[in-house]
């Protein structure tokens, strides 16, 4: 199952459009290139906010997540003349 890829966050609202499909574009390019599932590394990056005690690959699964992240948020903003912001990557199950 293909995962729905959004921003959450206090500053959700801001980002026009093209800017939501930029940064959409960018976290898919990091999962892409890395062959792996944006849902896992969700549920991945979930327990370690938790503090819940991950595998190896887990680990991974979730350094990825920080790169599609990250890639997404410069994707979205760019820009932007303010960086202090709150849009965060998120993944929910297709409409």
């Amino acid at each position: 199952m293909q995962a729905s890829i959004k921003f959450v966050g206090e500053h959700a609202h801001l980002p026009s459009p093209d800017e939501i499909a930029a940064g959409i574009n960018a976290a898919n390019e990091v999962f892409a290139r890395h062959s792996v599932d944006p849902l896992a590394c969700a549920a991945a990056n979930a327990k370690l906010e938790k503090d819940v005690e991950l595998t190896r690959e887990e680990a991974q699964l979730c350094v990825i997540w920080q790169m599609a992240d990250d890639k997404a948020f410069r994707a979205v903003t760019l820009g932007w003349l303010k960086r202090d912001t709150d849009i965060w990557l998120a993944v929910g199950e297709p409409a």
